[in-house]
């Protein structure tokens, strides 16, 4: 299918530009490192992770736990797995458009496929996956597609069980899928009640109940064991900064909230287009110039005035009920939706919605121009980043300093870390092999003490003025002064544009 294949070719030119983010490596943690004994069980003789934290299960841990001995740890082996799990989301999201009933089914599939392949943020969080958000798209649309099947067909019920199954494994994932699960059961229950009542069997709603408790199952068992902590951790409601997450909602719809974020937009130290893709992608930049934005929101704001197109079209409706349910959930929820990677977590609804609306059109002709207008407007966007992650490089704990970084930092001593984006993307790097220990405050003088005389022991930190928590390198470095110890810098490490990120030092006598 063309738009999947552009999906991969489009995340394979982004791939090795960055470094590891420290959330996008943490699924590997598991793997490496002892967690918390309430974060897994013991069975057969193992012990069995089942969450990384009280809200993030370990579905990806499992899914990689054989690949990346196979595969080795570098970013290709790490991301592109996840670009594969992207070109499927948009695969069988273009199928489930052919199974609704929209008007010209197949232009609204494909318009939606390409605009979804195409759509800046889609592509950065799936490929990069810091979120993390590609499993959550991959198991959401799937399972909604396996579902619709039986629907369809009402003799399938091995469809119905694996949508459900899939619909588990999304919670376990991420129990952020509670938003994703309530906009489709609120959508579904009013625009598909009639479909859905047929449904209402007993020994469907056995078999679906079944089958979502199977795939949530480890998910289930960490909250019996810990009295509900994800609720009691993570479910607090707050409407403080409904403005704020409004306007990253619609950064994130016209593409341009990862600006910045990702790739780096400092110019002073931008460096020249050295490989193909960068030169073709900064010629096109000259004739098109900057754009960062695609203008997809005011689209969307617009189709939406079109209230006779979409209230004929049921996908469109759903559409528009399960991003006023998500959302809502989003943003009255505290300390969420504040971001890119988890206003994605909406998305493919507002394609669907856009290509259903389009679709309605009476002329075929318009809706194929106006979603091509969108779709080269996303691509011109996707350009745009490319262009800064050549030139200016990759930014904040994304950086290509890591590269040096992992091979600066040997097996055998111990390292210790004391800023935060470090820890997980080096183990990971080194797959599990440093002798990597943790600075945290609180830290008293026994455990100063016990740092400092560490033998051979290396320390690594951020540059002054990349540092995101000072407490802990500060408190050390004002008890090894005090204690006649000098600070010797082994090395500074900068990224592919010369800008210091890393310094990695000892402390002697």
């Amino acid at each position: 299918m063309v738009p999947a294949c552009l999906f991969v070719l489009l995340s394979s030119a982004f791939i090795p530009y960055a470094g590891f983010q420290d959330d996008e490596a943490l699924f590997a943690s598991p793997l490496y490192e002892p967690i918390g004994k309430d974060l897994q069980i013991r069975a057969f003789h193992h012990n069995i992770p089942l969450m990384m934290m009280s809200y993030l299960g370990t579905l990806k841990t499992a899914l990689y736990w054989r690949w990346l001995p196979l595969a080795g740890s570098s970013v290709w082996a790490v991301r592109l797995p996840m670009a594969f799990a992207g070109a499927l989301t948009i695969f069988f999201f273009y199928r489930l458009i052919l199974l609704s009933e929209t008007r010209s089914a197949g232009v609204a599939a494909g318009l939606a496929a390409f605009l979804l392949a195409t759509d800046p943020v889609f592509l950065l969080t799936n490929t990069f996956d810091w979120g993390p958000v590609a499993l959550e798209h991959v198991l959401l649309v799937t399972g909604c597609y396996l579902v619709s099947r039986f629907e369809k067909e009402q003799t399938q019920i091995g469809n119905l069980a694996a949508g459900f199954f899939l619909f588990g494994l999304a919670l376990w994932d991420k129990a952020l899928f509670l938003w994703a699960l309530s906009g489709i059961s609120a959508g579904a229950l009013a625009v598909y009640w009639p479909e859905l009542r047929r449904c209402f069997t007993r020994r469907n709603l056995t078999v679906a109940a079944a089958a979502f408790l199977l795939g949530a199952l480890p998910f289930i068992i960490f909250n019996l064991r810990n009295r509900g902590a994800t609720a009691g951790e993570n479910v607090h409601w707050s409407a403080e900064r409904l403005p704020y997450k409004w306007l990253q909602l619609r950064d994130a719809a016209n593409g341009s909230s990862l600006f910045g974020f990702m790739a780096d937009d400092d110019a002073k130290a931008a460096k020249p287009a050295k490989s193909v893709r960068g030169r073709v992608a900064s010629r096109i930049g000259q004739l098109s110039g900057e754009v960062e934005e695609s203008g997809f929101d005011y689209s969307f704001a617009v189709l939406l005035l079109a209230v006779p197109l979409w209230w004929r079209s049921r996908a469109a409706r759903f559409s528009l009920i399960f991003l006023c349910v998500a959302w809502g959930m989003m943003a009255f929820t505290k300390d969420a939706g504040g971001a890119a990677h988890h206003d994605v977590l909406l998305w493919p609804f507002p394609m669907l919605f856009a290509a259903a609306t389009l679709a309605a059109l009476p002329w075929r002709w318009l809706a194929i121009l106006i979603g091509s207008g969108l779709v080269i407007m996303n691509l011109l966007v996707v350009n745009q980043y490319l262009v800064d992650f050549e030139r200016n490089g990759a930014a904040g704990n994304f950086t290509d300093a890591l590269f040096p970084l992992s091979k600066a930092l040997p097996d055998g001593p111990p390292v210790y870390v004391l800023d935060w984006g470090i820890g997980n993307s080096v183990q990971l790097s080194h797959r599990g092999r440093l002798n990597l220990r943790y600075g945290a405050e609180p830290l008293n003088q026994d455990q100063l003490n016990y740092m400092l005389r560490d033998p051979g022991a290396i320390f690594v930190d951020h540059v002054p003025e990349r540092q995101i928590y000072r407490e802990v390198p500060e408190h050390l470095h004002q008890f090894a002064t005090g204690e006649g110890y000098r600070r010797e810098v082994l090395q500074t490490i900068a990224d592919s544009n010369g800008r210091p990120v890393f310094q990695v030092f000892q402390y002697t006598h």
